[in-house]
């Protein structure tokens, strides 16, 4: 009788066989922060009230007599670093106020002008003009520049004189001559301080200081901001990661269970241990029968 071979059984706990069916892992949406503003001389500095609460605290520590040597050098530098300190913070607030005071007619006066200079550039493009006219049309595309740095480069702290001030007064019913000649007096000296800011700005536009184009560099202003102002409404608009949604992971069905390979090496296994039954008993009645014909051969003999 031939040896019959054992079925090895697999050992569950050794098996490392991957599943076939993967597991998804759920992916939840990444928020981006928003971009840090890029220090500038506003931002880095303490509000002016916080700036003056330390300036009265280092007087006050002057002011004591038994103060050290060296405490008192360094007290009186960071005094006279307050000071500027405050200065600066005055002047920014100070800005603030009039960009946000004169933003609207700023703004309309700078569509005007960029509207009219579009125009006077369209009739310099056209073939037919004169060389008379063009000579106009370029002394008025130069002044129309002039007007655009006016009003992009008007001096921050000063009250802003409008380039298109309403028709001259008259005299109204009932109001008597020295008001007249009061508020026209008024309106010459608007007048005159209003030219003098534009030969300022012509004299910088002539040293180079300030650009003889700036509707372009006032596009791409416009383009740049256009853009920052687009990806910050797209973060915004984002969808919130929800708190209470949790996705489970996914539990395998019955059919993956039949093709895991380490459920289904059980069967394979049980096959050939079923295999190597019958070649056992085929092998066994293989050797009853030549022990048959033995006999026979005996028994004649």
């Amino acid at each position: 009788m031939g040896p019959s071979r054992k079925a090895t059984t697999s050992d569950p706990s050794s098996s490392k066989q991957p599943s076939n069916t993967p597991h998804k892992k759920s992916k939840r949406p990444q928020h981006k922060k928003h971009p840090a503003p890029p220090p500038s001389a506003s931002n880095a500095l303490p509000g002016v009230q916080k700036i003056k609460a330390a300036l009265r605290q280092t007087r006050r520590l002057l002011a004591k007599d038994n103060l050290a040597a060296d405490v008192r050098v360094a007290t009186e530098r960071r005094l006279k670093s307050l000071e500027a300190d405050l200065a600066k913070a005055e002047q920014a607030r100070l800005e603030r106020t009039m960009a946000t005071r004169y933003h609207k007619i700023k703004f309309f006066e700078r569509q005007k002008v960029s509207r009219r200079l579009n125009q006077t550039k369209r009739k310099l493009a056209s073939e037919d003009v004169g060389a008379k006219e063009r000579k106009e049309l370029e002394a008025r595309l130069a002044e129309l520049r002039v007007d655009l740095n006016y009003i992009l480069h008007y001096p921050k702290t000063k009250k802003y004189i409008s380039l298109f001030p309403p028709e001259v007064r008259q005299a109204k019913a009932g109001q008597s001559a020295a008001e007249a000649a009061r508020e026209a007096k008024e309106k010459s000296d608007t007048d005159k301080q209003r030219e003098e800011i534009r030969a300022w700005m012509r004299k910088q536009m002539d040293a180079g200081e300030l650009s003889w184009e700036p509707e372009v560099e006032l596009e791409k202003a416009e383009r740049k901001a256009a853009r920052a102002s687009k990806a910050t409404s797209s973060m915004e608009t984002q969808p919130a990661r929800p708190k209470e949604e949790k996705k489970s992971k996914a539990k395998p069905k019955a059919a993956g269970i039949a093709d895991d390979d380490f459920f289904g090496g059980d069967d394979d296994e049980d096959e050939d241990g079923e295999q190597d039954k019958d070649e056992s008993n085929s092998d066994s009645s293989d050797d009853g029968g030549g022990r048959s014909d033995e006999d026979v051969d005996m028994d004649e003999d």
